[in-house]
């Protein structure tokens, strides 16, 4: 089931990457093959802006190929080469987090079969790839809270509303569905100029404490269902902050759960 949902999330992601301009990015007169041309100059950049548009193309074949499960081994291989092909011209951590997966699932012995999902199996030879994808899902969320609970701004609720009142702004003047939240849920948040009420305080620190407590949870078998319910309400909630680049990693971090599920 991780095999699949990570596929549907890779496939999003690279959907969204060819679209809403990406597949002009590197254009004539574009601006990032300006900025590419000044770090790595001309001919590497005409080098690499010819295997752009091919590449843009062999990562969602490839991504849809893992998530039915035909050559699954390849497809994972395939996709991470798209994921590691993007931290070329934008290197995020979160791709990188994307990355590390696909090329867990390379390395497992079993990734199921064509268009079928193996409720009841688990194969002994997945066991290195499963305990590595957990151990990279502890670290990410324990991380991820370890920097919220150091940053003074994050807890006091500040970049929340800062986020929200700054989003709220500039939303009418960008392409797509980029951000969306119900209005109320900033006026509960944040006042007019854009400081936090006490709520978002309250909110930053259920956030720095949930994802603590989510890979614990998982690790134990009674509270497992708890963290899956708690996680997928967290993930759906960070969407809702900036959708168009946060469901494919919600989608991505929600499958890594599976492997917990059959440790």
């Amino acid at each position: 089931m991780m095999r699949i949902l990570f596929g549907i999330g890779c496939f999003a992601k690279f959907v969204h990457g060819a679209t809403g301009g990406g597949w002009q990015r590197f254009d004539t007169g574009k601006i990032s093959r300006f900025l590419m041309e000044r770090r790595r100059g001309s001919a590497w950049t005409s080098r690499f802006v010819a295997l752009y548009k091919p590449f843009l193309i062999v990562r969602i074949l490839a991504s849809l190929s893992l998530a039915v499960g035909f050559l699954s081994p390849l497809s994972a291989v395939l996709v991470a080469t798209g994921l590691a092909f993007e931290m070329i011209f934008i290197p995020r951590f979160l791709t990188f987090f994307m990355l590390l997966l696909s090329l867990l699932l390379a390395c497992a012995g079993n990734l199921g079969g064509f268009l079928s999902v193996d409720w009841d199996e688990t194969g002994s030879e997945n066991s290195w790839a499963q305990s590595m994808i957990i151990l990279l899902a502890v670290d990410l969320y324990v991380n991820t809270a370890w920097l919220k609970l150091r940053s003074p701004q994050f807890r006091s609720g500040r970049v929340i509303s800062q986020w929200m009142t700054t989003a709220q702004e500039i939303r009418p003047l960008l392409a797509g569905w980029n951000f969306y939240y119900p209005g109320f849920v900033k006026e509960a948040l944040c006042h007019p100029d854009g400081s936090p009420k006490p709520l978002a305080g309250y909110a930053a620190k259920s956030t720095i404490a949930i994802e603590f407590l989510i890979p614990i949870a998982l690790l134990y078998s009674p509270t497992m269902p708890l963290a899956f319910a708690a996680g997928i309400v967290c993930h759906f909630f960070f969407m809702l902050m900036l959708p168009r680049h946060l469901v494919t990693y919600s989608i991505c971090t929600v499958s890594t759960y599976f492997a917990f599920a059959v440790s």
